[in-house]
């Protein structure tokens, strides 16, 4: 075959996907992940980063290797992460890249040698429609309701464990409430707002640094989601960061 192509056809909601393609090296710039994907003939692009993000977990791609998406964000003061997103050296432009084995989402200079991700199928972007309600923000795409902001201090800070027992324990409008799941957290991450990459007119101005989700990579860590420019990493349960609590449409 071609390049040693992997073609896969698959459905995933609410997206039907025709061939996705995956490069057998990581010798590749964004820019010229870019080029590779077009190369491989008549609609075929690179892919975003919230259509690799929705790949199934089981998806087949190759092991260790990270997979640049067509996510870009410009600025002179976007910052290359070390650890916590947004610290580290600054450069004009960064591109999202994305890191199977631990399902993680990370701002990356172009000129970053990875792999590429390609589809020929066209783009379709998620409809939200968001709903503010007494009770928080309804997103009837995940059928969960997030609280407001003003439920709860928006500074704090919780361990993994604190931040579970926080939305446990909150008794708002008689609901059980819980820490989000990482895909339900990754879910209001829109990349057509920037710092905070979400619509604040619905989930307001939040902090510019990591949320708790609910899942664990192992015992000691756990996924988080920053939302100052959108991305997926994990977290030491032991250190602090925000936590934003939802509950289940009943």
């Amino acid at each position: 075959m071609k390049r040693a192509n992997l073609f896969f056809f698959l459905f995933i909601s609410p997206l039907l996907w025709g061939d996705v393609h995956l490069s057998s090296s990581e010798s590749y710039s964004q820019e010229q992940a870019h080029d590779y994907c077009r190369d491989l003939g008549t609609n075929w692009r690179q892919m975003s980063i919230t259509e690799i993000y929705a790949l199934p977990k089981n998806f087949p791609f190759r092991e260790g290797f990270s997979y640049w998406s067509s996510t870009k964000t410009g600025s002179d003061k976007t910052e290359v992460g070390t650890g916590s997103e947004g610290d580290g050296g600054i450069i004009a432009t960064v591109g999202f890249s994305f890191f199977p084995k631990e399902r993680n989402i990370t701002l990356s200079p172009g000129w970053k040698k990875i792999a590429a991700a390609c589809t020929n199928e066209s783009e379709v972007k998620r409809v939200r429609d968001y709903r503010l309600i007494p009770q928080g923000t309804l997103d009837p795409y995940s059928g969960i309701v997030w609280h407001s902001l003003d439920a709860t201090d928006k500074r704090a800070k919780y361990t993994y464990e604190n931040a579970q027992e926080m939305c446990e324990n909150l008794t708002l409008y008689g609901r059980s409430w819980r820490l989000p799941t990482t895909d339900e957290l990754f879910g209001i991450v829109d990349y057509d707002f920037t710092r905070p990459t979400l619509d604040m007119k619905f989930f307001g101005p939040v902090m510019h640094r990591y949320y708790w989700s609910g899942d664990s990579l192992n015992d000691k860590e756990a996924f988080v989601v920053g939302f100052k420019l959108g991305s997926v990493a994990t977290s030491p349960k032991k250190e602090e960061a925000h936590a934003r609590c939802v509950s289940d449409i009943e």
